[in-house]
């Protein structure tokens, strides 16, 4: 059906020298840990499934009660475009490359060497006078309480990403081994998390790899206090991103701050000022176990459709943190390398792949969890 096709010019290529999706996002070490009731959660002011960023100092003590009361933790990368481009590693795509910065510390050491070890291209800062970002991750049942400091992330710099060395990996795409220079499309996916003190690397690269070029622009809202901290940073984001993602929570945080009454209306009102030539703003809502909202169009033709997401044995969900990043990398893998994919067919891959993903601890696929010395590593020494 119509609505239901892709857009026009949706062949993702590069040459070799140049990454095909290049992400920008924090980097994190998660430390998971399953409660065993509530306590935690009351004394620290926290709530049973929710996201935030709290002070370094709450954060280790927030670990050390967590991993005496709870037990042995596990760890795992974490960032949400991180998240996102390792799963596309894993399954398969090998042309992807991830920009972000840690500390020189141990817990940033673990992390480069997980990434090494999974072979994912990467443009990291080392910055020696911050610590690498950790979010406590409380699970309990189908719900996390997700807490994190970024530490490094937060002082990524401008001047990094304009360096030479950063520029040669992200690559420019100008080579004249192209016969036809416009089926160089390339994805740049910046995660909402990221606009905290780094809102000019956002314009920068909308703007130098994205703006007048057929390249995508790509976004997630990741959570509500991004949106109503970041108002006006975000309102950018979404408004020039041709593929915006978030889960309905978020879409409906976005449509009270657009003054919208439903989502349908602000994604409507989105898509109404999108008019790219041969090419659709796509829009896609995921609400955890139940469904997938997805809208597409190019100004006066708009599109609405729902997904029902297959349904999981409630005792077969370990830990749902990382599904969203999971969705989105199933969704894009799926975009870039499928045999003419409709939207539907991307939507359904990425529910497939977030629904495996799920059945671990971390964000990780079965084939693909991080090597075990990271078990070793004592974790009231990696905070501070």
């Amino acid at each position: 059906m119509q609505g239901n096709s892709m857009i026009n010019d949706s062949t993702i290529i590069s040459c070799d020298r140049c990454p095909r999706l290049v992400a920008f996002g924090n980097v994190l070490l998660d430390i998971s840990v399953d409660l065993r009731e509530g306590k935690i959660l009351h004394d620290f002011d926290l709530k049973e499934d929710d996201q935030r960023e709290i002070p370094a100092d709450k954060l280790a003590r927030l670990v050390n009660v967590a991993v005496e009361t709870c037990g042995t933790p596990k760890y795992n990368p974490g960032g949400s475009a991180l998240n996102t481009c390792r799963i596309l590693r894993a399954l398969g795509e090998k042309n992807v490359m991830f920009c972000g910065a840690v500390g020189a510390d141990e817990n940033g050491e673990i992390l480069m060497q997980i990434l090494k070890d999974s072979s994912l291209n990467t443009c990291i800062q080392t910055l020696p006078e911050h610590s690498t970002g950790t979010c406590i991750c409380l699970i309990s049942g189908d719900k996390r309480s997700l807490n994190a400091n970024i530490g490094a992330s937060l002082h990524f710099k401008k001047e990094f990403v304009t360096s030479r060395w950063c520029q040669s990996k992200i690559g420019s795409c100008n080579s004249a081994v192209h016969d036809d220079i416009d089926e160089d499309v390339r994805v740049f996916y910046v995660e909402g998390y990221f606009i905290p003190e780094k809102f000019n690397i956002c314009k920068y690269i909308y703007e130098k790899y994205c703006k007048g070029t057929a390249n995508l622009f790509v976004t997630n809202l990741n959570a509500t206090y991004i949106l109503q901290n970041f108002t006006k940073e975000m309102k950018y984001l979404v408004e020039q991103s041709d593929l915006v993602f978030g889960n309905l929570t978020e879409f409906v945080a976005l449509a009270e701050i657009y003054q919208c009454d439903s989502v349908d209306e602000l994604t409507k009102y989105l898509i109404r000022k999108y008019l790219k030539l041969n090419r659709e703003k796509i829009i896609v809502s995921t609400d955890a176990s139940r469904c997938v909202r997805f809208y597409h169009g190019n100004g006066s033709t708009f599109y609405a459709e729902t997904h029902q997401v297959p349904v999981i044995p409630q005792k077969a969900v370990i830990d749902t943190t990382g599904a969203g990043d999971s969705f989105v990398a199933g969704f894009l893998y799926k975009y870039m390398n499928g045999d003419s994919p409709t939207l539907l067919d991307c939507i359904r891959y990425g529910s497939k792949i977030a629904g495996k993903v799920i059945r671990q601890v971390g964000c990780n696929l079965p084939s693909s969890l991080p090597p075990s010395p990271m078990s070793v590593l004592p974790p009231t020494e990696s905070l501070v």
